[in-house]
């Protein structure tokens, strides 16, 4: 469900119920009030208190100037019965890298608790890495009843990554609102689209080098957006559709390229977004293709990633965005063969 994100638009000033007004840290304006009862819910990865007799409250978030953070965060979702989610709506605080929500399996504490290995991954309740992402409404026609099922009272876990590049401290949070839709009006199911490169990066201090990476769908897979995930030392990521038509020579189609480590480009492909800018190396213009991208168990995705370590580090393949490097190509997808069937587009690489 990783998907565009801008900044959040001004309210003119206004504090919205239950939202923090002069906290003394930087992104109150972030804050999303939560959606009724009757509308959805709302996940919060963040204080339940601000000012300076916060205190305990407050406290666990704080971040100090030149620190980095992954953790997770447990908390349960507050459907008693199961529902399916048509639209949601996030916002992060400055300083935030990447946000993933998952669904747990087994029962954790609500609080900070150990991530598991899938809950570091875009999951069922999706991800974004940009600071505000309103998909309250999808305009595509043909994306219109695309859901996620929530059962009843799950256990969310937030997997959130934020690192202080400034000079004062900064405040740990996020505002994740679902919005339901009724189970009659579900045409499919949305997944994710993680593809995994360089799990065995050791890469040398002053080495430059491009690395890449290609895997293909178990099943036709109708891929809705598209967004790179790397580190400072990723100068680009380039992604390519390869298909042979007919038998013939194997075709490569640039559909995806960046040149952020910190924003990179969201592209959305379907009929709402016919006017994808193609991508420019010459100038560092981020893009690429538009319309309706479909892939079959035929064709591959190719992407790789430019590296340049220009550090004192070996970098390797963690979550640290100055001393670890990653090529991770996510987004999200419908199956196009039977969009009921729910189904992920994953692959892990070296």
């Amino acid at each position: 469900m990783s998907s565009a994100g801008l900044d959040k638009p001004s309210d003119a000033g206004a504090v919205a119920p239950g939202c923090p007004s002069n906290s003394g840290f930087p992104g109150d304006d972030m804050c999303l009030p939560a959606p009724s009862a009757t509308e959805g819910f709302q996940l919060h990865y963040g204080p339940t208190s601000y000012g300076p007799d916060a205190g305990a409250g407050v406290a666990p978030f704080v971040l100090q100037p030149g620190d980095e953070t992954v953790d997770c965060w447990f908390e349960p979702t507050p459907n008693a019965e199961d529902r399916y989610v048509g639209g949601y709506e996030f916002a992060m605080r400055p300083g935030s890298h990447h946000l993933n929500v998952n669904i747990n399996s087994s029962a954790s504490p609500d609080g900070f608790g150990t991530c598991q290995a899938n809950d570091q991954a875009p999951g069922l309740l999706g991800g974004t890495e940009t600071p505000f992402v309103d998909e309250r409404v999808d305009p595509a026609p043909e994306n219109q009843g695309l859901a996620v099922h929530v059962p009843a009272n799950s256990q969310a876990v937030i997997n959130f990554h934020v690192i202080d590049t400034g000079t004062e401290a900064i405040v740990r949070e996020a505002w994740l609102n679902y919005f339901y839709i009724d189970q009659s009006q579900v045409k499919g199911y949305r997944g994710n689209v993680f593809l995994t490169g360089g799990i065995g990066f050791y890469i040398t201090p002053g080495t430059h080098q491009t690395y890449d990476y290609s895997c293909s769908p178990d099943r036709p897979t109708r891929i809705l957006s598209l967004a790179a995930h790397m580190h400072v030392h990723s100068t680009r990521m380039s992604a390519w559709k390869v298909s042979s038509v007919d038998g013939g020579p194997p075709t490569a189609t640039l559909i995806y390229e960046t040149y952020s480590w910190s924003a990179p480009t969201v592209l959305k492909y379907d009929s709402a977004h016919p006017d994808n800018p193609p991508p420019d190396r010459a100038t560092q213009s981020p893009g690429g293709t538009s319309g309706t991208l479909v892939v079959d168990p035929t064709d591959t995705i190719q992407w790789e990633c430019d590296v340049d370590n220009t550090s004192n580090d070996v970098l390797t393949f963690k979550n640290e965005v100055f001393t670890g490097e990653m090529c991770i190509l996510t987004g999200s997808m419908v199956p196009a063969d039977n969009p009921m069937n729910p189904d992920n587009f994953t692959c892990t690489l070296n």
